[in-house]
């Protein structure tokens, strides 16, 4: 053989066998992304869909709009920077990278009406042991370097897995931890940051929640919405790495189930194609993250630069309300207030007053200092004349963030809310399991979720206002309270006079023996609110572990249209001379019961009716609401001692 013919053939041997390498070393000496999604996780972003939903189509319906496109609200999310550099204090990320990291983050994420800023210049960490950090080992340096209420991120040198291979970065968005931990190569290398924080604001990989596993995901498209990532513009995936070329082209050939062949999307920023490919997020993956922060993000805010607000009232059950608002933060020089969600300003002072009419309104401050403007918006904020003529809410068909009138309130600010929910909460040992209906199909309910909240934080679910018509009135209510950390529910009742708190007496701890066993129902008299317009305040105060969901449902108000005959009972006598109240029951057919409670229905002595008298000795002297019912029908008469 001639040597040139074989050195050429030995050449051309050489570079095939050589591209299967290259590949391969492409892929491998990129650090993959750190991030786990557990299955508390997914349980999560499971029974958040109904609200995520609501924002997600707010979100493509402005992105549709023909004609006038709506103005975007820009949201502004306060990041808090943290370098780790050697202990002498070299190395590290730059400012200049920093700088460009923020301004790619933005590019992108400004698709998603969100927009990044750094809150409260950056802080370094000099430690030569976190400069080589392991995943899992947070707490060295969060529990002296965090800040409640903003998202943490840190830029090191090293990153590795409990494996110990190295990996780009993760975050933790459970509850309030708010962190993102990124190497420092990764961070300005164009894509991992973005996609670190898709993971903080709920994305899964594109090939799903496993890595290790080939997805589910059909190629057609007719699981997408359940499986791989849930999101259906997004093609299925079967996990990327090491199948794609230089040219950032798919060169695998598997197929799914069906023996459909994957045509994945390699520039997707979620997926696992090369760092240098990824370049964008699709449109459902931006609705998404605009509806995860909406959702439950809302509360990020630089304690110095804010766009926070604080109002004296928000609501009220008339048809008008004048509200005061107050721009809190001190530090702003100039103020857009769009106060009725039109993408028009309203007022261009601090704290400007606007008179409401009947509607529920979104509110949107605009602030700005000498050097940057930040924006913030308030979903259903204002909420005027919410009259509901018949409270009947089983939840099946329920969305908490429509504008129905309901609120969920989180009191103490540090993300304990309530959320609409079927099946199993997102916690083991603790909320409802099997909660089945007539049809044998999962009932839906509302649920105070207690991971990621703490010991006493309070949550608020109010009614839509209701109209009380008839004396012979009862709010009943169906409540779940199974777990070893379970803490308080309390009732209340706001009327013109303003809340009446523990209508009936609180209830405290775990109710329910298993976690399958039923609802409990409870009664609320409402006889001393009749002809009054109230609204019903459910108070839900977190326990000491995250073991303590507290789940309601069926909450109606039922009216007794036709009482007991007083030709049936006889009471006397009233008003009450001495302790005793006697009742004479013409009624021999039925037991009848009685109860004893205060105008706001709290109860102190209940009973069969029988021959022998009530004692009221132990009562002080007042006007008091005797309850009488045979199980068909029922009175209530006003008791005087």
């Amino acid at each position: 053989m001639n040597i040139l013919t074989y050195k050429l053939k030995f050449l051309v041997l050489s570079i095939l066998l050589s591209i299967p390498h290259l590949l391969f070393s492409q892929n491998k000496q990129e650090a993959s992304c750190g991030n786990i999604t557990s299955s508390k996780s997914l349980a999560f972003y499971e029974s958040i869909k109904p609200q995520l939903k609501t924002f997600e189509s707010e979100f493509l319906s402005t992105n549709h709009s023909k004609g006038t496109v709506p103005a975007k609200t820009i949201n502004s999310i306060p990041v808090k920077v943290y370098i780790i550099r050697n202990s002498d204090g070299s190395g590290g990320l730059s400012t200049l990278d920093l700088d460009e990291t923020f301004s790619n983050l933005n590019a992108i994420y400004n698709e998603a009406n969100l927009d990044f800023f750094i809150c409260d210049g950056i802080e370094y960490i000099d430690d030569d042991a976190l400069c080589h950090f392991k995943r899992g080992d947070e707490k060295s340096f969060t529990d002296t370097h965090y800040v409640p209420g903003l998202i943490n991120m840190y830029f090191t040198n090293y990153i590795e897995n409990e494996s110990k291979e190295s990996i780009c970065g993760y975050s933790d968005n459970i509850g309030r931890n708010d962190i993102v931990v990124m190497k420092n190569n990764c961070a300005t290398n164009g894509s991992s940051l973005p996609h670190e924080l898709g993971h903080f604001f709920s994305l899964l990989h594109t090939h799903g929640a496993d890595n290790n596993t080939q997805t589910t995901e059909l190629v057609d498209g007719s699981n997408c919405d359940t499986d791989g990532d849930g999101i259906c513009d997004t093609p299925a995936d079967p996990r990327l790495s090491y199948k794609v070329n230089t040219s950032c082209e798919y060169i695998g050939n598997q197929t799914d189930a069906n023996g459909d062949v994957y045509t994945p999307d390699t520039g997707n920023i979620m997926s696992y194609s090369s760092k240098s490919c990824r370049t964008h997020f699709s449109e459902q993956q931006l609705a998404r993250m605009y509806a995860f922060y909406m959702t439950t993000k809302n509360y990020l805010s630089c304690p110095s630069f804010n766009a926070n607000i604080s109002v004296n009232e928000s609501e009220t059950c008339d048809n008008s309300l004048t509200v005061s608002f107050e721009s809190t933060c001190e530090n702003m020089t100039e103020w857009q207030w769009d106060i009725n969600g039109d993408n028009e300003i309203d007022y261009t002072t601090k704290n400007p007053t606007h008179t409401f009419e009947s509607g529920i309104y979104d509110v949107t401050l605009t602030v700005s200092n000498k050097s940057k403007s930040i924006r913030k918006k308030y979903t259903n904020f204002i909420k005027v004349g919410t009259h509901i003529d018949l409270l009947d809410e089983s939840f099946e068909d329920f969305n908490m963030l429509e504008k129905h009138g309901w609120t969920s309130n989180d009191v103490t600010g540090h993300g304990y809310h309530w959320y609409s929910n079927f099946g199993d909460t997102q916690s083991g040992e603790t909320g409802p399991l099997d909660y089945l209906n007539s049809e044998n199909k999962l009932n839906t309910y509302i649920y105070a979720e207690a991971s990621g909240a703490q010991p006493g934080d309070i949550t608020e679910f109010i009614s839509p206002c209701i109209d009380v018509n008839y004396q012979n009135s009862e709010l009943e209510f169906s409540y779940h309270m199974f777990g070893e950390d379970v803490g308080e529910l309390h009732v209340d009742i706001k009327t013109d006079s303003g809340y009446i708190n523990n209508v009936i007496d609180p209830i405290y701890g775990s109710q329910q023996d298993h976690q399958t066993d039923d609802f409990i129902t409870k009664n609320v008299n409402l006889s001393s609110y009749a002809n009054e317009t109230i609204k019903v305040r459910f108070r839900a105060v977190r326990g000491n572990g995250w073991k303590g969901d507290i789940a309601i449902d069926n909450i109606f108000v039922k009216t007794i249209h036709t009482p007991i005959s007083d030709n049936i009972y006889k009471v006397y006598p009233n008003p009450i001379q001495g302790d005793l109240l006697y009742i004479k029951n013409s009624d021999i057919e039925n037991i009848s019961t009685f109860t004893i409670t205060n105008l706001v229905g709290q109860p102190f002595l209940s009973g069969t009716v029988t021959n022998s008298p009530i004692d009221f000795s132990s009562l002080s002297s007042g006007t008091y609401l005797l309850t009488l019912t045979n199980g068909k029908t029922k009175v209530v008469k006003k008791i005087i001692k």
